[in-house]
């Protein structure tokens, strides 16, 4: 019996807005992650935890590991070690004691403007021979993408 040869599809991945995404998301994380590590000497997770903590603290748990794109058992270790640094603290939700909310400490306070500079100098460095028209049509291009990869998201979960 002869088989048809079936014709895979290839991703053009030159020329894939996804890749091309997550290659700069990922580029900038590996830079500002080697700068961090050399000025506080925080891991990626670790310094992640502490940027998402300085847009809000107290945090429950759950809506940070969202935040930062991790699983809830990555978040415990990761808290965990935290912890033993100081760096954070958590504390029941007084809504619901199933939950804990996240909160800096004034070790890690301490340590949030070298983050703050340390993400404002890469963003600098890496927007420098970019238009601001560019970078306004950027930022709001993909901001669509997002609702719009959101929306699919739901309607896929959903069907």
């Amino acid at each position: 019996m002869e088989h048809a040869e079936t014709k895979v599809q290839k991703l053009d991945i030159d020329d894939s807005i996804g890749i091309i995404i997550r290659t700069a998301s990922k580029s900038l994380e590996k830079a500002l992650g080697e700068n961090l590590k050399k000025e506080l000497s925080l891991s990626g997770s670790k310094w992640k935890v502490l940027a998402a903590l300085s847009i809000e603290d107290g945090i429950s748990q759950t809506n940070l590991a969202d935040l930062i794109f991790v699983e809830g058992p990555t978040l415990v270790s990761i808290l965990d070690k935290l912890e033993e640094m100081e760096l954070v603290q958590r504390k029941p939700d007084p809504n619901d004691r199933r939950n804990n909310l996240i909160y800096t400490t004034k070790k890690s306070q301490n340590m949030m403007n070298t983050i703050v500079d340390c993400v404002l100098k890469l963003r600098k460095t890496v927007t420098q021979d970019i238009s601001p028209k560019d970078l306004e049509t950027t930022k709001n291009v993909l901001r669509k993408m997002t609702l719009a990869a959101d929306r699919y998201y739901v309607q896929t979960k959903n069907s």
